[in-house]
C-alpha cells in the first residue's frame, strides 16, 4: 500500500466516522421506544381531598403536561366530581358521542351539541350517546384526590382509550 491510497482509506474511514456520529442521535431518537408517560397513565393532582363538597357533584377544571415524543403541551381538561364518605365518584365531563362537554343540570347531565341526557350518575337516559359518561379511576395520596385522566374514544359503545 503506497502513501496516497493509505490517506484515500484514512479519509473514507474519517468521513464515515463523521457521518455515523452525526447520525446516531437521529437514529436513537427513532430506534427507542416511544414514552409512556403521557398515554398510559396521567394522575392529575384535583386538590385537597377533604375540601371536597361531599354529597353534590364539583365541577372541576385543572391543566396537565401532555407529552408526547415530539412535544411537550399543556392540556386543559375537565371532570366533574363528588364525594360520599371517603369515597369519591369522579367523571369526565367529554360527551361518549361525540366528543362535546357536557354540562351539569338538576337532574345530571347533558350535552348542549346533540341533546344527550344523563342521570346523577352518569348514566346515559336519552339521546344519541353511545354509553354513560366515563368514570375515572381515582386514588388519595397524603390527603389529596389525584385522577387518572384518560379520553376515550367518542362514538362507540365500549370505552377504548385513546393514546398519545
Amino acid at each position: 500500500m503506497n502513501r496516497r491510497s493509505f490517506l484515500d482509506r484514512l479519509w473514507q474511514v474519517m468521513a464515515g466516522a463523521l457521518a455515523l456520529g452525526a447520525a446516531l442521535p437521529a437514529l436513537a431518537f427513532w430506534w427507542r421506544p416511544p414514552r409512556r408517560d403521557g398515554s398510559e397513565e396521567q394522575w392529575v393532582d384535583l386538590g385537597s381531598a377533604p375540601k371536597i363538597p361531599e354529597g353534590e357533584w364539583l365541577r372541576k377544571p385543572f391543566t396537565f403536561e401532555r407529552r408526547d415524543r415530539w412535544r411537550i403541551e399543556q392540556a386543559r381538561e375537565l371532570v366533574y366530581l363528588r364525594r360520599e364518605g371517603k369515597s369519591f365518584q369522579v367523571l369526565s365531563a367529554v360527551c361518549p358521542h361525540t366528543g362535546c362537554l357536557v354540562r351539569r343540570q338538576q337532574e345530571g347531565f347533558t350535552c348542549p351539541c346533540h341533546k344527550s341526557f344523563f342521570d346523577a350518575e352518569g348514566r346515559s337516559i336519552e339521546g344519541p350517546s353511545p354509553r354513560d359518561l366515563d368514570e375515572l379511576e381515582w386514588k388519595v395520596e397524603r390527603r389529596r384526590l389525584k385522577v387518572n385522566y384518560q379520553r376515550f374514544r367518542p362514538g362507540v359503545s365500549e370505552r377504548q382509550v385513546l393514546r398519545g
